[in-house]
């Protein structure tokens, strides 16, 4: 049997013959035991606050949930403020700020390989188009500018490349665009949400963010051939197609009911969000975006455009919360003008007009969709 030195610890004793027990030295250690934590699990203490920070944000969100709900039984008989904080649940409830991301996001997913498209288009154009006409007409400084130059300069090979990648990028964009837009349309409205989205949806968007370019640049062509006075008009008739455009667009999305009237209110909103974007852009800040491109480089311009499109993207999510509250709050505009003395013999002898303006949507007793499920309810 090896000798054991008194003073050496951890090392085990040799059982003794006929002993019931054996001893063992063990090492006392300082040091507090951690718990075993096997691979992918969470520690005891951090699971524990998370679990507690998960709670406290549950209970602030109830809390929050609960005082709005006391607002709006006690503003009941105000129109107005009932309405307002209607919109606030259902913007809290649907998310609007993280959808509205979402859909600033996929916007600017869009509109990257849109301008690869054009860029590979202008370059079959380079031996009509002056890059300097180009420009000018849209406003391009800085480092745009210098893009549009070195597009018109391109070989032949890339832009066929950048053509035909633009045109597969938009349709992968516009496909997952049109997907958020219609999950965003189904939780402002408390339907069932889903993703999917028809390819008329799909060319509707593509056709709105076109038409949102291409008016863009005709708003611009007019404030520089007449001045500042007559671009001011021109806002107003953009203000005008935008609305028109977006409404359009709801139109395809999920919603209780067919009236487009009830699509009016958002409608108003994006357009004037639209215009009102529109004419900083042009008015305000082509000097400083050409200057912060010069400065910054690439980052600058992208921290603008995604600002730009966060604005846009959260303006559509609460104009579809706008829709749906309205309507079931108040009704729509079809219903007031169709409700009217002399217009009110139209529904009835046009069957079509009773079927596009969901005129046969309320009973009897007047009563309007429930906001719960979307069907007829007191």
């Amino acid at each position: 049997m090896a000798e054991r030195n008194g003073d050496e610890v951890g090392s085990p004793v040799d059982h003794v013959p006929g002993s019931d027990q054996a001893t063992e030295a063990t090492i006392v250690d300082p040091r507090p035991v951690e718990p075993l934590v096997g691979a992918g699990e969470t520690p005891l203490s951090d699971a524990s606050g998370l679990r507690a920070l998960l709670g406290r944000s549950r209970d602030r969100v109830s809390a929050g949930q609960a005082r709005v709900n006391e607002l709006i039984e006690k503003n009941h008989d105000r129109p107005l403020l009932d309405v307002g904080l209607r919109i606030y649940q259902r913007d809290r409830e649907s998310a609007g700020t993280i959808v509205g991301s979402a859909l600033a996001f996929r916007l600017f997913l869009f509109f990257v390989p849109l301008t690869l498209f054009v860029v590979g288009a202008l370059g079959f154009l380079a031996r009509w188009i002056d890059p300097e006409d180009i420009n000018e007409n849209a406003s391009f400084t800085g480092t745009m500018a210098v893009q549009i130059n070195t597009a018109l300069t391109q070989p032949g090979s890339t832009r066929w490349i950048a053509t035909i990648a633009g045109l597969f990028g938009m349709a992968w964009a516009g496909r997952s665009l049109s997907k958020v837009m219609v999950s965003a349309s189904c939780l402002a409205w408390r339907l069932p949400v889903t993703t999917k989205a028809t390819a008329r949806v799909i060319g509707a968007v593509v056709g709105l963010v076109a038409g949102i370019v291409l008016v863009s640049t005709i708003v611009n062509r007019v404030r520089q051939e007449f001045g500042v006075g007559a671009a001011s008009l021109s806002f107003v008739a953009a203000f005008a197609l935008y609305a028109v455009a977006w409404m359009a667009l709801s139109m395809l999305l999920p919603r209780p009911t067919t009236d487009p009237g009830a699509l009016l209110p958002g409608a108003v909103l994006v357009g004037a969000v639209l215009a009102v974007l529109q004419g900083v852009a042009q008015l305000y800040l082509p000097d400083k975006f050409g200057r912060a491109s010069e400065l910054y480089g690439a980052i600058g311009a992208t921290v603008v455009t995604l600002g730009w499109f966060f604005f846009v993207g959260r303006a559509m999510v609460l104009g579809m919360s706008l829709d749906a509250v309205i309507y079931e709050r108040l009704g729509s505009i079809s219903q007031f003008v169709f409700g009217l003395p002399v217009v009110r013999v139209l529904p009835r002898k046009s069957a079509w007009i009773r079927k596009f303006f969901d005129l046969g949507h309320e009973d009897a007793a007047g009563r309007r969709p429930d906001p719960e499920h979307g069907r007829v309810g007191p």
